[in-house]
């Protein structure tokens, strides 16, 4: 054998010994950063468990979380010193005693952190601010009409600034601002793809100058839609209707909105009622908007939708002729809504939070043109009777970080 014939094997000697020893130091590294890294999952999940335990339950004992979770009390002490150092529990009293020493009730704190929601219509603003538990602190609605100018996002600026005075909240408690529009929005979360009631194509970068948190825009029927969902939180599928000054509506499947291939899912003021009948803001005719939208009652008493009511319920022929026939458009419209998903409808909007008293009439009309049988128990009224869309566009930020604790 020559001499430099050894030199290689001799040399790819060691360097497989070397290659292979450090093959196996960065095996043992990163199987200790693997167990690591599942370790810190671990207690990050148990954690988040501990939390949503106390979340739901708003009142319970430290005993009760490891029953229910199946952790040990080591565990859950650790877990509940982290978070009442984040101030997101407290103690919130005792349980009666059960012959020992009163246990200590553990409470979700509510207030530790805030969300504001704001809903753009075409001629007013909305602003609400809400805790943890989705709870309305403070709410307001001003007049103002929209349009795409300085002036316009001065005024949601100040808004936003009113809101959190009077809810007296500082900077550092709020998460981030939802902006409800009624916009179809793409997917990427900025771009509109759809916006003919207010336009402002480009309304997620104009607003960056005059929003100093982290923002989102949502589309407003989905919001609303999200906010019933929120407050529910054990409907799986719902429909939710709303019947403002446009039609809009969010389907919400396995606790989820379905937003659809083209992110334009619950455009059920587009569905045709009349062939050729009235006229759509879409440039189409005979669409659900035309029939059932709050604009055709509250246009009778100068825009007062409250107004109109006190007079259907004092027998004003005028308001009640044209409620009946609001009526039978809207059965109609919750009846093919319910043909084709078979689940609950929720009425929201300026309209659904008035319904409350004539849901009896409007079950049985539905009942009477449903193929199948039914006593229209599925069709309900909104929790939230006023400003959903901005409720629910602030609770994505509440929602965000309660999964990200």
């Amino acid at each position: 054998m020559k001499l430099v014939d050894t030199y290689v094997i001799w040399y790819n000697n060691i360097y497989t010994c070397v290659e292979g020893q450090k093959s196996i130091i960065l095996s043992g590294e990163n199987k200790e950063k693997k167990n690591l890294a599942s370790a810190m999952e671990i207690k990050q999940k148990n954690r988040k468990n501990v939390l949503r335990v106390i979340y739901d339950e708003k009142k319970i004992s430290k005993a009760e979380i490891s029953k229910r979770l199946g952790l040990s009390m080591p565990t859950i002490a650790q877990n509940l010193s982290e978070l009442f150092d984040k101030e997101l529990i407290c103690i919130n009293g005792t349980f009666d005693s059960t012959g020992g020493r009163k246990a200590k009730a553990i409470g979700f704190n509510a207030d530790a952190r805030y969300a504001i929601g704001i809903d753009i219509t075409k001629n007013h603003i909305s602003g609400v601010l809400v805790n943890l538990y989705g709870e309305i602190i403070y709410s307001v609605r001003v007049r103002y009409r929209f349009e795409e100018s300085d002036a316009y996002y001065r005024e949601i600026e100040k808004l936003i600034s009113h809101v959190m005075e009077k809810g007296q909240v500082g900077a550092t408690s709020i998460l981030g601002v939802g902006v409800s529009i009624p916009s179809i929005i793409a997917e990427d979360g900025k771009s509109l793809t759809y916006s003919p009631i207010i336009g402002a194509i480009n309304i997620y970068e104009d607003l960056k100058k005059y929003i100093n948190f982290p923002y989102k825009i949502i589309n407003d029927s989905n919001s609303g839609g999200y906010a019933e969902l929120w407050h529910a939180k054990k409907v799986k599928n719902m429909i939710y209707l709303s019947l403002s000054n446009s039609i809009g509506g969010a389907v919400l499947m396995n606790n989820e909105i379905y937003y659809g291939d083209r992110m334009h899912s619950g455009e059920f003021g587009h569905m045709t009622l009349e062939i050729n009948g009235r006229q759509c803001y879409c440039g189409k005719k005979g669409c659900v908007d035309a029939y059932c939208n709050a604009q055709n009652l509250s246009n009778l008493t100068d825009g007062d939708l409250g107004r109109f009511f006190e007079l259907v319920d004092a027998g004003d022929e005028r308001c009640k002729k044209e409620f009946r026939q609001y009526m039978q458009y809207l059965a109609v419209t919750i009846n093919n809504l319910y043909d084709i998903l078979d689940c609950d409808v929720v009425l929201g909007g300026y309209v659904g939070g008035y319904m409350e008293k004539y849901l009896d009439e409007l079950r049985r009309m539905v009942s009477e043109r449903s193929t199948f049988e039914t006593d229209g128990s599925f069709i309900k009224t909104c929790f939230f009777k006023h400003e959903s869309s901005a409720v629910g566009a602030a609770l994505y930020f509440v929602d965000k970080f309660i999964d990200e604790i």
